[in-house]
């Protein structure tokens, strides 16, 4: 079958499930539904015989094509389901094949059109922080999907329904058993929701189900979370708090959640620790929007997003292997001004692993570097090198004393971390700053619309100037090294130029002698960047020690603090490092503390004269 003639077949297969269903919506009998339900029977073999023995998308396509017979065959055995199966299983499957076929086979492969998509794609981002609300039936859709693991999936399940008010009928659940053989779609069977979706074979990455959601917001519910009091009202009053905001992930036990989201708890991550699980999440769930961070990237295992944003197609199926989905997803918002939040005012307990980890593990290859690349490919950064986020920073937010109306000024923010991090503490302390971005590398031009409110291009430190007025809390998003410095201490003296009275230039320092950095160097030949094969990318180097010296004698610039960042997973390489570095005069004295300490922040401090 040749590209024109499947193009033909998923076309008519479309026409012929649109007609099916507008017949069923109206309630009328046409014998013709008899037909067309055979026709799609037959175009859904032919699709499973064509795609056999793809891989990528188009393996997805021939699954879909395989759990479409599977319904039919449903169909067969208990004619009493048709209106559910059709609307919930045949109608979803035939329109994701088709939109899969079309990417994989006419998009895809043409770096043009694929282009032209992508921009598209992102135009229809921007539109919809414009475009009117559409009317929606549910306030919110849970979406369940559920791949084995029934004792997990009867825990999520109670505790929805435990802490979940269904009574206003703004509410819709909807189950997903991706394949499961354990029992899980009996299970799915006895709930008294009405649409459910029932998978034969296991489809890593199921996103059929955007076309029968109904709600205004889409909620993603993994089968390895429990609810607790009040989840869904905050997720829904974070969402309706502000137009802009495209998606919101409360906060879990630190081992459920990877990207600092995770919070301490006292309770094991066991079923027999649930019962303290509650008594904690209750003490803990009560609204603060103060709690609500601004993130730039978020790692959801639970997620509640705009539909209207949803359905815009957000997973990027060229992620064939389950990774950097998220990372793509959050690159993809913050670059059409849209926010994304992490609420740590609203717990929930996470086992983690349960849903994709099955799945996942049999997937053979290193899924991780494999999307990693797909992703630089995509987007011209890296999805980890470029971030914008230190370690501990946090800690040393409490050298400035926020007030209200202070402008901040962040070199070089990237994905803007560091950037969102102070924007919450100003948050905590009940205000909000004006921002501005200096951005010296214009691919991350496109990563400021949605958090900054001015921003400014330019070609070295020499260029920023005060935009509006002086700045109370000068930083970066980036090392120190890796800021287009021409003079150091001149670069220094320029910045502290632009400070308001009493305000912080706050800096991360690389220390290139560090025993991390030392066995970056002996063992890779330079930092682990993540770049095009065979290229080079080189940063500025310079010895931490005579820095903070030449701070120490400058007239003004010594009106500085410095907090040292320690790992304790450096110490072995610190105790190897030692017997090979000569105890010379080039060669500090407090070695170990030299090689142990990995980076640190420099505050100057502007103090009113």
């Amino acid at each position: 079958m040749d590209k024109e003639q499947m193009r033909s077949l998923l076309d008519v297969s479309v026409e012929a499930v649109d007609y099916i269903a507008a017949v069923i919506e109206h309630g009328t009998d046409d014998p013709a539904v008899s037909e067309l339900m055979d026709n799609l029977r037959r175009i859904a073999a032919a699709v499973e015989a064509e795609m056999q023995g793809a891989d990528g998308l188009l393996q997805k396509v021939y699954l879909y094509a395989r759990n479409m017979q599977a319904s039919m065959e449903e169909l067969q055995r208990d004619p009493s389901l048709f209106a559910r199966v059709f609307s919930c299983e045949i109608r979803p499957f035939i329109l994701e094949m088709q939109r899969l076929w079309h990417l994989a086979a006419e998009v895809l492969s043409d770096e043009g059109r694929r282009a032209q998509q992508q921009a598209a794609l992102m135009q229809a981002m921007r539109d919809l922080h414009t475009a009117p609300q559409s009317e929606y039936p549910y306030d919110v859709s849970i979406v369940l999907c559920a791949y084995n693991k029934l004792e997990y999936t009867k825990a999520a399940v109670e505790s929805i329904f435990a802490h979940t008010d269904f009574s206003s009928g703004r509410v819709e659940l909807i189950t997903i058993n991706n394949g499961s053989d354990d029992g899980t779609r009996e299970y799915f069977e006895s709930l008294p929701h009405a649409k459910k979706i029932n998978l034969k074979y296991n489809i890593l990455g199921f996103n059929a189900v955007q076309y029968i959601a109904e709600g205004r917001y889409y909620l993603g519910y993994s089968n390895d979370v429990i609810a607790t009091p009040h989840w869904l009202d905050q997720l829904y009053a974070a969402m309706a708090s502000d137009a802009h905001i495209a998606q919101a992930v409360p906060t879990c036990n630190e081992e459920g959640v990877s990207n600092d989201q995770g919070i301490p708890v006292p309770y094991p991550n066991t079923f027999a620790g649930l019962e303290r699980m509650h008594t904690f999440a209750a003490a803990h769930n009560h609204m603060n929007p103060a709690l609500w961070e601004e993130r730039p990237v978020l790692m959801p295992f639970l997620a509640i997003t705009r539909t209207d944003v949803y359905r815009m197609g957000l997973i990027d199926p060229i992620y064939t292997r389950a990774e950097f989905v998220d990372d793509d997803l959050s690159t993809l918002l913050r670059r059409t001004g849209w926010r994304q939040l992490l609420l740590k005012d609203t717990f929930m307990h996470h086992f983690g692993g349960v849903t994709l980890g099955e799945g996942r593990r049999k997937a053979a290859g290193n899924a991780l570097d494999e999307m990693r690349r797909v992703y630089y490919e995509k987007w011209g950064v890296d999805a980890w090198e470029s971030r914008g986020s230190f370690i501990a920073v946090e800690d040393v937010w409490k050298w400035h004393a926020f007030r209200a109306g202070e402008r901040v000024l962040i070199l070089e923010p990237r994905f803007g971390d560091l950037a969102c991090g102070l924007v919450n503490e100003y948050r905590r302390s009940g205000f909000a700053p004006h921002m501005t971005a200096a951005v010296f590398d214009e691919c991350y031009l496109p990563d400021t619309d949605y958090l900054f409110d001015v921003t400014v291009t330019a070609e070295g430190i020499e260029d920023v100037a005060a935009e509006g007025g002086r700045y109370d809390v000068i930083s970066a998003g980036c090392y120190l090294d890796e800021l287009p410095l021409k003079d150091v201490i001149a670069d220094l003296e320029h910045l502290y130029s632009l400070l308001a009275e009493d305000g912080m230039l706050l800096l991360p320092v690389r220390n290139p002698g560090s025993a991390y950095e030392l066995d970056h160097v002996m063992n890779k030949g330079m930092r682990d960047v993540y770049v095009i094969e065979n290229e080079v990318k080189s940063y500025r180097s310079f010895s931490y020690r005579h820095l903070l010296r030449a701070l120490y004698a400058h007239p003004y610039l010594h009106r500085y603090q410095v907090h040292s960042i320690m790992f304790r997973e450096d110490e072995p390489l610190v105790e190897r490092m030692k017997p090979l570095l000569r105890s010379d005069e080039d060669v500090p004295s407090d070695l170990e503390v030299s090689l142990s300490i990995r980076m640190f922040f420099l505050g100057i401090f502007k103090e009113n004269a």
